[in-house]
């Protein structure tokens, strides 16, 4: 059985978060940043009692097609 938060996850356009870090809670990217440790920071403000996914989106120039 797959998970429905990785599906949704797969099927989300981070292209605009190209480079970044992104913090996901509730499968809603909460947070993005060059800064991993301020992305964490600033998720766990906004969702106190969740532990956020954190994910570096590649570049453009890393991207498989």
């Amino acid at each position: 059985m797959k998970d429905k938060g990785y599906e949704d996850f797969l099927r989300m356009d981070l292209s605009h978060y190209s480079g970044e870090w992104i913090a996901i809670c509730e499968q809603n990217v909460v947070s993005h940043g060059k800064n991993v440790k301020l992305v964490y920071t600033q998720a766990k403000k906004k969702y106190p009692g969740s532990i956020p996914a954190l994910v570096l989106v590649p570049g453009k120039e890393k991207w498989i097609f």
